[in-house]
């Protein structure tokens, strides 16, 4: 049997990011804080993946002579510019994107630094441990990244003329 299967992991990285984030609403619910912050990084990098992978998928689609070795803020530019709009660092939903790959950047590479203070107590201690992500790894900028990837997608798919239907994985019986 001939099979002609199309797979697009945007996809399942962003029910990823979605099965993450429904982990974290679930605790703050429940008024759990266990681990919450690893919830967070959990579904930031999900996040982050996922929008390599609609850079990536836009690009295959919709830009000729796609090469997905570019840099990410070329790809990021190109598929911009074919969906008819600019990526702007410094506005949102582009800003937002931005950041996910900073940190996502930050985290895979998980470079050492090396931090001298002076702490004078148990608190001033635990925050010269913070990582460089730290700071994101809060339900509320989860939220706002997630509808950020989101309208991203939009934008994207909308402006580039791709419909849902054009950009689902699956798989056709050739005759």
């Amino acid at each position: 049997m001939k099979i002609h299967a199309k797979i697009y992991p945007h996809n399942d990285l962003l029910n990823l990011a979605f099965y993450h984030k429904g982990v974290i609403d679930k605790k703050i619910e429940d008024g759990v804080q266990d681990a919450l912050a690893l919830d967070c990084m959990s579904c930031l990098v999900a996040l982050a993946f996922s929008v390599e992978a609609l850079i990536n998928v836009v690009g295959v689609k919709k830009v000729g002579g796609w090469n997905e070795r570019d840099s990410f803020l070329d790809k990021a530019k190109n598929v911009c510019t074919k969906a008819g709009t600019n990526f702007r660092k410094c506005a949102d939903p582009y800003r937002t994107i931005w950041e996910l790959k900073v940190q996502r950047d930050n985290m895979a590479h998980g470079k050492p630094f090396i931090v001298k203070t002076d702490a004078k107590n148990r608190q001033e201690l635990f925050d010269s441990l913070d990582c460089k992500w730290d700071l994101f790894l809060v339900p509320e900028y989860v939220d706002h990244a997630y509808t950020q990837v989101k309208e991203f997608e939009k934008i994207l798919f909308d402006g580039a003329g791709l419909s849902r239907a054009d950009v689902i994985t699956g798989a056709v019986r050739l005759p």
